[in-house]
């Protein structure tokens, strides 16, 4: 049977690269930290007792800077066009923020330079706008955009 191409909701996933997994880095980390404490007993057996401080200063901060990639590994944007309306959906750090504009009265701003996001605009409320495309390539915005904008009806004004 043949699909219905009238009736599929267009969506759009712009997800952060994350290199490691979470047990990848663990392992990681645990490697580094069994490799630097060895080195910090050699010396604290030779009477350096301040290379141990150091070196659990350096491992702490070397924690607090994976904790924060680990937040922020699975951060996403999602774009959706679902039941009449544009559902624009940002994570950032487990904290989720969702915008909802009318497809009739939004216009889309395809970026035109390498830096540039894909600026959403509500046209009734100057206030209501959101940039998007901070996880994806300069082309993959430029998609995006031109997508958007060929699926949304041309805005006709209040």
């Amino acid at each position: 049977m043949p699909r219905d191409h009238s009736r599929e909701q267009p969506q759009w996933l712009l997800a952060r690269h994350s290199a490691l997994t979470a047990r990848q880095l663990l392992r990681a980390y645990g490697l580094l930290c069994l490799f630097s404490l060895v080195i910090a007993a050699a010396f604290a057996l030779r009477g350096l007792w301040y290379i141990p401080v150091f070196s659990f200063l350096e491992l702490g901060l070397v924690a607090a800077a994976l904790l924060h990639y680990l937040r922020h590994a699975r951060d996403y944007e999602h774009i959706a066009l679902r039941d009449g309306e544009l559902v624009i959906e940002q994570v950032s750090a487990g904290h989720c923020r969702r915008h909802h504009f009318s497809p009739w009265r939004t216009r889309i701003a395809v970026p035109q330079g390498p830096r540039q996001l894909i600026h959403i605009n509500d046209m009734c409320n100057a206030a209501r706008h959101v940039s998007v495309g901070v996880f994806a390539t300069p082309e993959r915005r430029r998609q995006v955009a031109q997508e958007l904008c060929a699926l949304l009806p041309p805005y006709l004004g209040p």
